[in-house]
């Protein structure tokens, strides 16, 4: 039974009463996000958020893998226990059970890991020109370093860290894809020595947030203590509010740097020292909290 004439036009006027809107909020959305990938550092941020999501969505599909395996071996156990025939305390059976091909969870399984590995590719080869803005960076440490000389030496300990790191990182890369006469075994040690060197860039980090900590502490009481006038009171309050605002900021980086440290480690030690899942969770930490704020400034 078909609708009434006098149905379907309400139906049609609600749309299109309803039709703008949604085409406003989505070109919204879709102009925020062509901003949000317009710079390449929050086009990496918005890439490491995508791959560490699809490094857990994998891992979560490999355990379920794992377990609907588990669960078959012990099906076939029971059933070789239950035979109405006897069989030797000392005999042994061997099986080997693999996922079905046509499964939708193998499926799954094998396209995030293919789309995770592609993603971080990438990645890789949007960083080799990583070199020129360490350059500019380091350039700028010279031209105005900080005042103060634990800061100064913490700059450039983490431009010759970050320096280190991405020749190593392109070198390793470039040689995995034939363009350098690598073997793998020096393609491996490179990586190893590059995420190593990206550590060093990490404790460094801690190190300038620890001082940069002390001396905002150390200007905040100051500044707290030589305000006593009533006509100070409305700088006191914009001073106050703007060290929140910096220690906002300050924790973010803190979480952010502890998030990555553990990742460093992992990928500077030979075996690694995590599994994929908690890789991911710990990438996550670092790619939700800058892609917040990246977000928020494409508003």
């Amino acid at each position: 039974m078909s609708a009434s004439p006098k149905a379907q036009s309400s139906s049609l006027q609600r749309l299109a009463q309803v039709l703008p809107h949604y085409v406003s909020r989505t070109d919204s959305h879709v102009s925020r996000i062509s901003r949000l990938i317009s710079t390449t550092s929050n086009l990496d941020t918005t890439l490491l958020t995508i791959t560490y999501t699809l490094h857990l969505l994998h891992a979560l599909f490999d355990r379920l893998t794992t377990l609907r395996l588990s669960i078959a071996a012990q099906s076939l156990s029971d059933l070789l226990s239950q035979l109405p025939f006897a069989i030797p305390p000392s005999s042994t059976f061997y099986a080997t059970l693999i996922p079905s091909p046509t499964s939708r969870l193998f499926r799954l399984t094998t396209s995030t890991a293919a789309l995770a590995a592609l993603i971080d590719d990438v990645r890789i080869f949007l960083r080799l020109g990583g070199l020129l803005s360490i350059y500019t960076w380091g350039s700028s440490v010279y031209r105005s370093p900080p005042q103060d000389w634990i800061l100064r030496s913490i700059a450039w300990g983490q431009v010759g860290a970050c320096a280190m790191f991405q020749y190593l990182e392109n070198g390793a890369y470039l040689g995995s894809k034939g363009v350098f006469a690598f073997g793998n075994e020096k393609v491996n040690k490179w990586y190893v020595w590059s995420s190593r060197f990206w550590m060093a860039h990490v404790v460094l980090e801690f190190g300038r947030l620890a001082r940069q900590w002390s001396l905002q502490r150390e200007e905040g009481i100051a500044k707290k203590l030589g305000t006593e006038s009533k006509d100070d009171e409305n700088d006191l309050g914009r001073l106050l509010v703007k060290n929140d605002e910096e220690q906002r900021e300050w924790w973010k980086q803190v979480y952010v740097n502890a998030a990555w440290l553990p990742v460093t480690v992992h990928y500077g030690s030979e075996t690694g020292i995590v599994g994929e899942a908690q890789l991911a969770l710990l990438g996550l930490v670092a790619g939700i909290l800058g892609i917040r704020d990246a977000w928020k400034a494409t508003g």
